[in-house]
């Protein structure tokens, strides 16, 4: 396994609310209080194991760390705490992503931990875990529905009509067979201004799916706009779902595994995707 440069939840074939990185670079200064009693390590039993297995007197070390990062940090809402297989590193889960900080706590950092022997990544597994969401919990209803040949396979995406990358994805995702698309429309304001009443539009149509096909095509949408009436958009709702769950760009899939890919994959990488959770993967 050779080394990389420390990757983002995004990857490049993406746009990324400014914002978004904002809080993630800030996230230990500027987090909400922590409510947690003193001698509490995780938040729940969910997150109870620590990374590798405990031997004698490495409890009582996680504590001590964890009670030092609170100290440091009182306004970090941290959700758990663990061990790495690192010796003096420990991993602390803040939302959706995952820091790292030494026994003081005075050290703190944030990146890709490698085993390079095994060639994991090991950031990489937890995060995929932390973001996981149930397929069936998404509010489907308001998500633009699109049927490729059966339908059979399920997909559900994030996207911004004005984003580039989801215009790229747009064009793959029409390549697509047997498969049905549920698109949640999020328009990332602060970059692309129209992309609002854009969605709006999207959604108010007489047929919503094709209207989002041609937005994502970059066709002319002031006639859409006018033609279609104001109507109850869920536009507001699938902004506070992202921000629920940690989504801060474009596009963003989520495959029936509840997995997430970011950025405009290529077909067949967005096969594979689709497939792994029929694959066991």
């Amino acid at each position: 396994m050779g080394l990389a440069a420390p990757i983002s939840s995004f990857a490049s074939g993406a746009c990324v609310n400014p914002d978004f990185r904002a809080q993630k670079i800030s996230a230990v200064k500027t987090s909400a209080p922590q409510k947690a009693a003193a001698s509490e390590t995780p938040a729940s039993k969910e997150s109870n194991a620590p990374s590798v297995p405990l031997i004698a007197g490495q409890a009582d070390e996680l504590k001590i760390a964890a009670d030092n990062f609170k100290t440091r940090y009182p306004k970090t809402k941290v959700l758990a705490y663990r061990l790495t297989p690192l010796a003096g590193i420990f991993e602390a889960t803040v939302g959706k992503e995952v820091i790292y900080f030494d026994k003081t706590a005075r050290f703190v950092f944030s990146g890709r931990l490698l085993d390079m022997d095994r060639g994991e990544d090991l950031t990489d597994k937890r995060l995929k875990d932390l973001r996981r969401i149930a397929f069936d919990s998404l509010p489907l209803d308001k998500a633009v529905k699109t049927v490729y040949g059966n339908g059979k396979r399920k997909l559900a995406v994030f996207t911004d009509v004005d984003c580039p990358f989801s215009r790229k994805l747009g064009t793959t995702l029409e390549s697509l067979k047997d498969v049905t698309v549920y698109t949640f429309l999020f328009p990332l304001e602060s970059i692309h201004p129209e992309a609002r009443v854009k969605s709006d539009a999207v959604w108010c149509a007489k047929d919503p799916s094709k209207a989002l096909s041609s937005a994502l095509k970059g066709e002319p949408m002031l006639k859409a706009i006018a033609d279609n009436p104001v109507c109850p958009s869920p536009v507001n709702d699938v902004l506070a779902l992202a921000k629920q769950h940690g989504i801060g760009g474009t596009p963003t899939l989520i495959n029936e595994a509840g997995d997430r890919s970011a950025g405009a994959l290529p077909l067949d990488k967005l096969e594979a995707f689709i497939n792994a959770p029929l694959q066991g993967n």
